[in-house]
């Protein structure tokens, strides 16, 4: 009995205890009213419109200035490249005058007066070609295939050496060493030839090859020496032009035959009397060269 009254009055001074403390009461920076509606407004919204919790940016290595550099490597190697391709250097033989062209591989061709020949020396390592027109005559190094392109026709060998005639609508090719591929660019057709042999294209375009029992007199301008065997005299004349630096007019049809050779070591005076005398032709000395008529 004792006990329960202890126990009693223990539990009376607890309450007076708390009693006593001063009432505490939390506070609240917004009302229910205003937490409920945040809410609700919250679940409402569309997905693209909640807020999304801050990511930090990440870190992304750009590729842009590796892709610049490649880029201008790439700009840098296509114009050298271009450059190297398509330099080209020209060597002429004015008339009245024979020329040496010598070629990157020591490849040489000698050009007859009113000749022209053209390559691309920076690319000569990988593609020896050149362009040509004129008379020339070639020695070949050997190598690599090795082309000549003229209008008429396309002459490759790999070593030798052969004479090329390339004027107007005649392309004739000799061969002195070695073995010529001639090809007509108007037919596509091609034929070897061997020493002492010649191949020309017709007008047709078509190829006829055959034996050239006389082949030396096909390189004789090398010595200044120029010989003719039924040539239309028309096309002795334009050959005096070329070795003589002159203009010759002509005055009606001149498609008479001439045999008979020159030397340039005789004046065009000369020669140009002995041939309008072995014709029958009249010739007359101009201001600019000269007159034949018939």
């Amino acid at each position: 009995m004792k006990n329960e009254q202890l126990h009693n009055d223990q539990w009376r001074n607890d309450e007076d205890f708390l009693r006593s403390l001063p009432e505490l009461e939390p506070s609240y920076s917004r009302s229910k009213h205003d937490v409920w509606q945040e809410l609700e407004a919250t679940m409402e919204a569309s997905p693209s419109e909640r807020v999304q919790p801050e990511t930090m940016p990440a870190k992304v290595r750009t590729l842009r200035p590796l892709l610049m550099t490649v880029a201008a490597l790439l700009v840098v190697l296509l114009a050298t490249t271009a450059f190297f391709r398509l330099y080209t250097k020209t060597v002429s033989a004015p008339m009245g005058q024979h020329l040496t062209a010598l070629l990157p591989d020591g490849s040489s061709i000698e050009l007859n007066a009113g000749s022209v020949v053209k390559y691309q020396p920076l690319w000569w390592r990988f593609n020896r070609e050149v362009q040509f027109e004129g008379e020339g005559f070639f020695k070949v190094q050997k190598g690599q295939s090795f082309e000549v392109v003229s209008s008429l026709g396309r002459t490759i060998v790999l070593g030798t050496s052969f004479n090329i005639y390339a004027r107007k609508n005649e392309y004739k090719v000799t061969c002195y060493t070695g073995k010529v591929r001639v090809v007509s660019v108007l037919s596509g057709e091609s034929t070897d030839i061997t020493p002492n042999m010649q191949a020309y294209i017709q007008s047709n375009g078509s190829l006829v090859s055959e034996v050239e029992e006389d082949a030396a007199t096909n390189i004789s301008w090398m010595n200044d020496m120029f010989f003719f065997t039924g040539t239309p005299v028309q096309t002795v004349f334009e050959e005096v032009e070329r070795q003589y630096g002159v203009r010759i007019q002509t005055v009606g049809q001149m498609n008479d035959l001439y045999s008979g050779n020159f030397s340039r070591n005789r004046s065009a005076d000369e020669v140009m009397n002995m041939i309008c005398l072995s014709m029958g032709l009249k010739l007359e000395k101009t201001s600019y060269g000269y007159k034949v008529s018939q």
